[in-house]
């Protein structure tokens, strides 16, 4: 089994090294045959450059601007195709066991996608799964700022996942055509679960462990979503299921 984990990532020199090193014991761990990591570098004012990052297996993949989330996730996917993608955020500092849960998840009959259970440091939820609400937003990770202890670890299906940490088998990915390129930040990865499940396969959490995600070290503009909600909205608006389970 092969996979490739895509990285994209400005800047944070240091947190994205803390990432690859927590993503290589996690690789180990899932005991895979072959594998790549693919960090594309978007833009980043400093180039980054093979001798910054003690990481067997790395390749560096450069944009001479900054571009969107969805193009940075493509081109490092193109660079190297695989079986499977782990797409993954400089931000996130993956638990040992974590993509051991995961392959073994999208391993699963009809399951095309999986996401990961993220907590922020303090161990609260950052992500567990995606729910589609009726309001503007669209889209709510679910039991979000919840203490992790209290939160149910039941693997279930959603409708979505983020993508800050997302596993796609890459027959499924190739026959999506990717993320699409349309959406400048944010909602891509709900865009990419939803037409994921059109072709009639599963998404999935995994919930057995949680991962560290510091979220938003790249871009804290609280208005970073606007532009790509409307996109979504246009597009799916009356196009998916709302989800009426009670958090409470």
């Amino acid at each position: 089994m092969e996979l490739t984990v895509v990285i994209p990532s400005f800047g944070l020199v240091a947190l994205l090294q803390a990432c690859l090193t927590q993503l290589e014991v996690s690789i180990a761990n899932a005991r895979l045959d072959r594998f790549a990591i693919i960090v594309t570098d978007n833009g980043s004012g400093i180039p980054y450059s093979d001798e910054q990052f003690h990481c067997d297996h790395l390749r560096i993949v450069r944009t001479d601007r900054r571009v969107s989330f969805s193009r940075a996730c493509n081109l490092g996917a193109a660079a190297q195709p695989a079986d499977h993608y782990l797409f993954l955020n400089n931000d996130i500092l993956l638990h040992p066991r974590a993509l051991d849960d995961m392959m073994h998840l999208i391993a699963e009959p009809n399951v095309g996608i999986c996401g990961a259970r993220l907590v922020y440091p303090d161990e609260t939820i950052q992500h567990c799964g995606i729910r589609m609400t009726s309001d503007d937003r669209a889209a709510r990770h679910e039991f979000h700022g919840r203490a992790s202890r209290g939160v149910s670890r039941t693997v279930r299906s959603f409708q979505a996942v983020t993508g800050a940490a997302l596993l796609i088998r890459g027959d499924l990915f190739m026959r999506l055509g990717g993320f699409d390129e349309v959406y400048p930040f944010g909602y891509e990865d709900t865009d990419l679960c939803l037409r994921a499940r059109l072709t009639g396969c599963t998404i999935t959490c995994s919930q057995a462990i949680d991962s560290i995600h510091f979220e938003s070290t790249s871009n804290k503009d609280p208005l970073r979503h606007t532009a790509s909600r409307k996109v979504f909205m246009h597009r799916w608006a009356g196009r998916f299921s709302v989800d009426d389970r009670d958090e409470t």
